[in-house]
């Protein structure tokens, strides 16, 4: 990268033909942007941490070593902006690739000069997280039982496991964790999470807290630390708020209750668009 291009937006392109590639590469390094285009999967994932990109630009045919789709390892992973190019023709590809969570979509044959306006479109979305202007001061540990977010280290811990979460994912969770006992709507956490200017779908935030599920899932699977009411939005769950009473009351953790809340989820985030408009 130039010296002057540390201040640049950041895109990493991950094409896998040749002269698409290189043509976009030139089309983005003359519009401004700082680009990484990586020629394989495993650079790509690589610098999709080292690289800190603002923009993710990805060919839904390249796939990671576990054959997985590139793009859905890097959703699960990154709170970057994820355009995705898609083969011609496949309309209701695009809009499943939207209903994933990427922020765009567009097929080919696209243009560079297409590519730099959807790039520079994503950059005027404020994706900035910021904090909810709560009354008093801020925890920066909050404990509900074998849950515990440290905000000031940013980590994530259910029972002996730390979970390992996103910006987005962790800012989520703390959301919900500073309020417990209340219900919060998608448009509050969107509002909190994504700034009062976000332009999209209000499913993006199932799509995150899907991704989140499933990380504290793997930590403890008998634990549910989200719960979704139908129609409203989202709170802690039940076990979790037992939890934490027990811890105070007795010191004895308990992880589980007796009757289990029904979890009345609402279809996984692929039934609902998640952002954006398609385009082209």
């Amino acid at each position: 990268m130039e010296p002057h291009d540390q201040f640049a937006p950041r895109v990493l392109l991950a094409i896998d033909d040749l002269r698409l590639r290189r043509t976009n590469e030139a089309g983005l390094r003359s519009a401004g942007f700082a680009v990484s285009a990586p020629s394989d999967a495993d650079a790509v994932q690589i610098l999709a941490e080292s690289f800190s990109p603002d923009v993710l630009v990805i060919d839904t045919d390249m796939e990671g070593p576990d054959h997985k789709p590139l793009y859905q390892r890097l959703r699960d992973g990154t709170d970057s902006y994820l355009l995705c190019i898609d083969a011609a023709g496949r309309d209701r590809a695009r809009v499943e690739l939207l209903r994933f969570g990427a922020d765009d979509a567009v097929s080919v044959p696209v243009t560079p000069d297409e590519i730099v306006a959807r790039c520079h479109a994503l950059m005027r979305r404020p994706r900035e997280i910021r904090r909810a202007e709560w009354d008093g001061p801020q925890q920066s540990v909050i404990t509900l039982g074998p849950l515990v977010v440290d905000t000031g280290r940013h980590e994530i811990r259910l029972g002996d496991e730390e979970v390992q979460a996103t910006r987005i994912e962790f800012s989520l969770l703390e959301h919900l964790c500073r309020r417990p006992t209340e219900v919060a709507s998608r448009s509050e956490l969107l509002e909190s999470v994504w700034g009062p200017n976000w332009v999209g779908d209000t499913h993006v935030v199932d799509v995150h807290l899907s991704n989140l599920r499933r990380k504290l899932d793997k930590a403890d699977d008998s634990l549910r630390v989200v719960h979704t009411v139908r129609g409203v939005g989202f709170r802690i769950s039940n076990e979790i708020l037992d939890a934490a009473e027990a811890q105070v009351t007795s010191g004895m953790p308990v992880t589980t209750r007796d009757e289990p809340e029904h979890d009345e989820r609402e279809p996984e985030p692929a039934s609902s668009i998640a952002t954006g408009t398609i385009l082209g």
